[in-house]
């Protein structure tokens, strides 16, 4: 009985263990998105400060500044997770061949461009009597650019 008290024990502080590290894995993971945001944020801002930044046109292309750089940082995180999926299918371990992961990850990237585009098409759409539509579609899009750096995360 007492053997099988200490083998409890043991499995539950290794899975606090995990647990944990999972945690900070993930607040890292979070923090990194948050300073990038904060980056290309600042510099939106800057940009908004600038003299020669006087309509709505001008404010636009500040914030188009700013959904381009989140989404080529998507692109890069999404071109990095790849090489990791192909590697993966290429180098099968004795637990999975990983066949299938290339083609996910693919899948996943095209259905969640159809699905900004839906989405904040909809709201240019909805913001049709109003002369910010293109911001809130703009910004629509950049949101949608953080949460996917932070899913793409979620692939090895």
């Amino acid at each position: 009985m007492e053997s099988v008290f200490k083998a409890v024990c043991v499995a539950a502080l290794l899975a606090t263990g995990v647990a944990h590290a999972d945690v900070g894995r993930e607040e890292g993971l979070d923090e990194a998105v948050r300073q990038f945001a904060a980056k290309v944020e600042a510099e939106w801002q800057q940009c908004l400060k600038n003299p020669n930044t006087r309509t709505t046109k001008d404010s636009d292309l500040c914030l188009l500044s700013m959904v381009r750089a989140s989404n080529e940082r998507v692109e890069e995180k999404y071109q990095e997770k790849m090489v990791t999926a192909q590697h993966m299918a290429e180098h099968p371990d004795s637990f999975a061949t990983y066949e299938t992961v290339p083609s996910l990850l693919k899948d996943s990237q095209a259905l969640w461009k159809q699905y900004v585009k839906a989405d904040c098409d909809g709201i240019y759409a909805e913001s049709a009597a109003g002369t910010a539509r293109s911001g809130y579609a703009l910004f629509c899009r950049y949101k949608h650019a953080l949460h996917r750096l932070r899913a793409l995360d979620e692939w090895l």
